[in-house]
């Protein structure tokens, strides 16, 4: 389809059509009721799980449109490019809710040779409004798999009303997921700045705009300073307060500083002052490092965190002295440590004496840290010196900690990384960086999946330039078939990508064989209201189970739980203001089960904080691990089960960190 005619097309189908629409009742066999302890229902769901796709295929023409549904809504979670073609006929159903499934599925599907027919199928006229769920999936569907020219004429329709709200969601999901495709325009840009101006378009829409400023890649914010300014100003919604601030900062323009840190003073809430301080990382220091020594001071350890590490990553050498006074009071090993960084980052490299004095007071918080992450953390800071290689690959020889011996694996990475690394050395530096090789060999011959996952990563770094060093790829062949599939999937494809990258070649993930059954029996020990309690070192957390969201994903978490599974297990993973993650047999991530569950992606969107997802290393490689989101995280939508969220205790779900722990988790039925 050329340009003009997409254009043309768009035009006619999708613009001005809220006048010529034409509401209708709903058909009585439009609710779809479906049923879990189903005999049928349960067989469509064990297809999905095995994948069986011509037997979905047959479901398609069955006279049940629940079995229909489920049917077609399994290839949004199987996301099979070869599915698009057969998902397409689907959006000729005469059930509103089987065309937007299948339009959803379609969309997941990756295949951006059906966008045109896609297009074809916006319904302009329907028995039902206009303004429907149907619409607003296909919408969204091009937006992740159409292309530039599908953008812009998406972004020039205006003649949504406010009142309809789902096609106003399509329009803003469909500019939202090109740009995480990395695909802009100056025209989404501006209709997202037009959706945030206007308080009468519905919050979730707006949401949406404003992650996509936060996110967004290369678009430019100049235009809209003042209107941005306005909008942050004027906005109540947390939820959509916390993007803006990101975007305060990717507008990167003199005049919204002095906003932002009037706002840092202002602010009371801690989220949002937490990603006011991350988007001061946008403008120069000596304008921003006042605020930062300001929230260095708080009390709330996610806001000094914030701020310590903008101080490792803008700092200078004029403030070492004050960086390095933080060693010398009591502050959390969370700021300590990143405060020990920032000394050695920006002291000038010939400080050797002064360097190697400071190096050895990180030396000894490591000796003194009281957990492996805090120990980990101290020896990023050691690694932030290019003449400490020899001090963390001690760290690396000596420690037997995975956490801590990942940390230093990665602080040579870190070594070989810095820009100074080849001006500290000069012509030793091949010598050097020999050493550091031997470390990263060693990693791969080690059998710990961790330490091979990391080496993989470094080798296969392009800006490291290993493919002269390392002809023989023997050692990584002889790694990778010593790999137990499916629990250590994720090291798996590094390595097997590590190994392409050497030969020249291209590597396609593997997805983990069927290897689960489904345990039905389970299910019916849960119900809709089915809660846990999950006990934590900082608190108790409710979760609902969504058992009709990712029934195998609750039968799978259950069962760990009557296991006691994650009694003891750490926080192991925690972001401020994004996800706090558990479930990790190991501690460092790389800990699972000696098996696999299914991906499960149902139409259900990370609209909100509290929701409960399935941590993975791509599609349907999970397996224990999980996490909370402390906020929207729309970017994480249609990639990651969601299978709870969260009744009680996001209090205690936003004060835990790193190393905090479950002590035990009762399932309530």
């Amino acid at each position: 389809m050329s340009n003009l005619w997409r254009y043309l097309v768009f035009l006619t189908i999708i613009s001005g059509i809220i006048h010529s629409c034409v509401p209708g009742s709903k058909s009585a066999d439009e609710k779809i009721v479906i049923s879990y302890s189903d005999p049928e229902v349960q067989h469509i769901l064990d297809l999905q799980d095995q994948q069986q796709i011509p037997e979905l295929y047959q479901y398609f023409n069955h006279e049940n449109p629940a079995y229909r549904y489920l049917a077609v809504s399994a290839f949004s979670s199987i996301k099979g490019k070869e599915s698009a073609d057969s998902l397409i006929r689907m959006l000729q159903d005469p059930i509103l809710q089987v065309r937007a499934a299948a339009a959803y599925a379609i969309g997941q599907s990756g295949n951006s040779k059906i966008v045109d027919r896609l297009i074809l199928s916006f319904r302009g006229k329907d028995s039902f409004d206009v303004n429907n769920i149907y619409n607003a999936n296909i919408l969204e569907a091009v937006g992740k798999l159409g292309t530039i020219t599908d953008l812009k004429n998406i972004a020039m329709v205006k003649t949504y009303r406010s009142s309809d709200t789902l096609l106003l969601l399509g329009q803003a999901r469909a500019i939202y997921r090109m740009a995480l495709r990395d695909i802009v325009t100056e025209e989404g840009t501006s209709r997202m700045i037009d959706l945030l101006n206007n308080n009468l378009i519905p919050n979730e829409v707006q949401l949406i705009a404003a992650h996509y400023l936060s996110r967004a890649k290369n678009i430019k914010l100049d235009p809209y300073t003042i209107r941005l300014s306005d909008i942050y100003t004027r906005e109540r919604d947390q939820a959509i307060k916390l993007p803006l601030a990101l975007a305060l900062g990717n507008a990167k323009d003199s005049l919204l500083l002095p906003q932002i840190k009037k706002s840092l003073r202002e602010e009371s809430d801690f989220m949002v002052k937490v990603n006011l301080i991350r988007a001061l990382g946008n403008y120069p220091y000596l304008g921003i490092k006042d605020a930062l020594f300001t929230e260095l001071k708080s009390e709330n350890l996610y806001i000094a965190t914030e701020a310590a590490g903008l101080f490792l990553k803008k700092g200078m050498v004029e403030d070492v002295p004050l960086y390095a006074s933080y060693d010398t009071v009591t502050v959390p090993w969370q700021v300590r440590s990143l405060m020990n960084g920032a000394v050695l980052a920006h002291t000038a490299l010939y400080y050797t004496n002064y360097k190697s004095a400071f190096s050895q007071r990180i030396l000894k918080n490591i000796k003194e840290a009281e957990s492996p992450y805090a120990k980990a953390a101290y020896v990023e800071a050691l690694s932030k010196d290019p003449y400490n290689y020899q001090l963390v690959g001690q760290q690396y020889n000596n420690e037997k900690d995975p956490i801590v011996k990942i940390a230093a694996l990665a602080g040579l990475g870190d070594i070989i990384k810095n820009p100074l690394f080849f001006k500290a050395f000069g012509n030793n530096y091949g010598r050097v960086k020999a050493e550091i090789l031997g470390h990263f060999v060693h990693a791969i011959n080690s059998g710990d999946v961790g330490l091979i996952a990391t080496a993989a990563n470094l080798l296969q770094d392009p800006k490291l330039a290993w493919k002269e060093w390392i002809k023989d790829l023997d050692f990584l062949q002889k790694a990778l078939e010593k790999l137990q599939l499916p629990q250590e999937i994720e090291t798996y494809n590094v390595l097997n990508a590590c190994i392409a990258y050497f030969e020249g070649k291209e590597y396609k993930e593997k997805i983990p064989d069927y290897n689960t059954p489904i345990d039905w029996s389970v299910l019916a020990s849960t119900s809709d209201s089915s809660v846990v309690a999950v006990k934590t070192t900082k608190g108790l957390v409710r979760i609902q189970l969504l058992r009709n969201v990712a029934p195998a994903t609750v039968i799978n978490f259950v069962n760990l739980v009557n296991k006691k599974y994650y009694n003891n297990k750490a926080f192991h993973r925690v972001v401020p203001n994004f996800v706090v993650q558990t479930g990790c047999s190991r501690g460092d991530g790389y800990g699972s089960e000696p098996y696999s569950i299914r991906s499960e992606l149902p139409q259900i969107y990370y609209d909100k904080g509290g929701y409960v997802g399935m941590a993975s290393a791509g599609n349907h490689t999970e397996s224990t691990q999980w996490f909370i989101t402390m906020t929207a995280t729309p970017h994480l939508d249609g990639n990651y089960t969601i299978f709870g969220r969260v009744i009680e205790g996001m209090d205690v779900v936003k004060s835990i960190t790193q190393e905090d722990k479950i002590n035990d988790i009762i399932f309530i039925k």
